[in-house]
């Protein structure tokens, strides 16, 4: 595996795994419990950001994510809780446990922004392409197993520029500068947003919730005399490219864009 690029661990098209079963749709999947709990597959995937697909023996729902965001034996982690959750499939219970389909990923770099991840400009195609027909109250990463040879294609399709991490340097904001925010305050909520009309060519600008309220100091003439005020802001107007240098920006924004579909925004 190397440290940018993507590798393909498993595909079910290719049955790149050594542990076989065949689904009712005939894919050439693997039990999830089997694979990870496989020594050679663990250390592959220790330290990691992967892309999965899996799919639960009790429905033909299939559902991708993003694994690893941490590091360390976070994608064994996460790929393990869909185990804890659905079971594990025997001659008794043939409908418990879950099936992987597809996992692919690099080396966790702590110098990449999610956002700027091969794994989160792959997902965030998927969720694109699949918004407009998600599964009513099943979330934007799920879709009908009939969908997943389109799926696929989304995921060999190298129009998303790149499927290497952008390892870049967070720039410190003028927020970060001037308000006395640390980087540990996040995002909690885009509330709105303004997007101006007519010829205008200025950039969106959202109204963004943050954890915790801000100091603002301000300095003030009264009476000839230079007086100090400090006041508590909730909120701030942000454009999207000061929004994703914000822990949680990203996320939000793109959750915010999905929800807001018909919208118009000039990013």
């Amino acid at each position: 595996m190397t440290a940018n690029k993507l590798t393909v661990l498993f595909d079910y098209r290719k049955n790149l795994g050594k542990t076989r079963s065949k689904t009712k749709n005939d894919t050439n999947s693997v039990e999830l419990h089997e694979w990870i709990n496989n020594e050679t597959n663990k250390r592959r995937i220790y330290d990691t950001r992967c892309l999965y697909i899996i799919k639960a023996n009790q429905e033909n729902i299939i559902k991708w994510g993003i694994s690893g965001t941490t590091g360390k034996a976070g994608s064994y982690g996460r790929l393990a809780q869909y185990i804890h959750y659905y079971g594990v499939s025997s001659d008794l219970n043939p409908c418990a446990g879950v099936k992987l389909l597809y996992l692919a990923g690099n080396i966790y770099n702590p110098n990449v922004d999610l956002v700027n991840t091969a794994v989160y400009r792959k997902e965030l195609q998927i969720k694109q392409h699949f918004h407009s027909d998600a599964i009513t109250s099943r979330g934007f990463e799920r879709q009908f197993l009939e969908k997943l040879d389109e799926l696929m294609a989304i995921i060999d399709d190298p129009s998303n520029k790149s499927d290497e991490d952008k390892e870049t340097e967070r720039r410190t904001s003028e927020r970060l500068e001037q308000s006395n925010i640390t980087p540990f305050d996040k995002v909690m909520k885009i509330i709105s947003h303004d997007t101006k009309g007519g010829k205008s060519q200025a950039k969106t600008k959202y109204k963004v919730q943050w954890s915790r309220p801000y100091v603002l100091t301000e300095k003030k003439k009264i009476d000839g005399k230079i007086v100090t005020t400090q006041k508590e802001v909730p909120f701030t107007f942000e454009t999207a490219n000061k929004l994703i240098t914000y822990l949680d920006g990203a996320k939000q924004l793109e959750v915010y864009h999905i929800l807001h579909k018909d919208s118009k925004f000039r990013d």
